[in-house]
């Protein structure tokens, strides 16, 4: 079960001098507004909820909720990322607190096959587990490592959507992702080209991810070859604060020109299929969240690349999952 800890929270409000908070649920948690709202109405708080899709720490309602009055806001469910924020911001770890351990007790043979040096990761609501974890496997005989904070997250063994950085840099055999979904785990997958075993802790299964990434490799190069033979693109380019990409957007749409295609910037906070239908250009690039190409591809009518994959375009190189450095 997720934890909120709003009794540690009010510690962390009271520091600042605010009467009326601001508060951004990721779509999960708002199902528990009403014991937000409850617990600081208790405490002589005014609470202001931001009622726009989050994507991440990448994504803060900071503006619209000091425009709405807030004097401070919450971020539940991420770890801080943005240097800047327009009013203060306290980004809420949410935990869960599932036992770990037993999907990897219980998968043993299946990760042995795989290696004995393993690198662990996972999502902010497990991380304070990874440790339980890494004492298990050398128990049994593994060489375990833990990646180090980068600049977009800030614990150990911590991956985010558009950002693994923190397990590239250490050397081993595969991965063990340990979480929900299999977002995460094919992303790691993507931008390492190595092995990683997907551990539920709910559902107690270990299972490999290469098969699905290797269905979504053979989809993004069928996509960029068709966009290789389009001439007019559009270059998406997001407003969220931890999603501008400015300069990348400006070196690509060199890129394209240098080998005679057309591209012009479009600039947009949310970056939807709707964008896609109604611009007639042949084909995007979206300088953004790097997951929008790829996990949204479905949804769109024409070939969308990431920031990579239209370098790929011109140069001879491996698949390299775009990521926000």
């Amino acid at each position: 079960m997720l934890t909120l800890d709003l009794d540690g929270l009010l510690i962390e409000v009271s520091k600042h001098n605010a009467s009326v908070l601001g508060v951004q649920l990721p779509s999960g948690l708002r199902q528990r507004s009403r014991e937000v709202l409850h617990f600081f109405n208790r405490h002589d708080y005014d609470v202001i909820f931001s009622g726009d899709q989050s994507y991440g720490a990448c994504d803060i309602a900071d503006e619209p909720l000091a425009d709405a009055g807030a004097d401070i806001m919450v971020h539940f469910g991420h770890s801080k990322m943005l240097p800047s924020t327009r009013i203060p911001v306290i980004y809420w770890h949410v935990k869960d607190d599932i036992d770990i351990v037993p999907a990897i007790s219980g998968n043993l043979e299946r990760i042995r096959k795989a290696g004995k040096r393993v690198g662990l990761a996972t999502t902010i609501q497990h991380v304070h587990g990874l440790e339980e974890v890494s004492s298990f496997l050398v128990s049994k005989g593994f060489d375990v490592s833990i990646g180090k904070p980068v600049d977009r997250v800030s614990y150990p063994g911590q991956v985010l959507g558009c950002s693994f950085e923190a397990i590239g840099s250490i050397d081993v055999d595969f991965y063990i992702y340990v979480g929900t979904g299999k977002f995460h785990p094919i992303g790691m997958s993507l931008a390492t080209d190595k092995e990683v075993l997907h551990c539920d802790p709910y559902m107690g299964t270990c299972e490999s991810i290469i098969p699905e990434r290797d269905m979504i490799l053979k989809k993004r190069y069928a996509m960029m070859e068709k966009a290789r033979h389009k001439t007019d693109f559009g270059m998406l380019l997001s407003t969220k604060k931890g999603q501008y990409r400015h300069d990348e957007a400006l070196e690509i749409k060199s890129l394209l020109n240098e080998h005679g295609k057309n591209c012009v910037l479009i600039l947009a906070e949310e970056i939807n299929k709707y964008i896609i239908q109604d611009f007639d250009m042949e084909a995007f690039v979206v300088a953004a969240c790097p997951r929008i190409a790829i996990d949204d591809a479905i949804q769109f009518d024409k070939p969308v690349l990431t920031i990579t994959e239209a370098r790929m375009l011109f140069e001879e190189m491996d698949y390299r999952f775009d990521e926000i450095k």
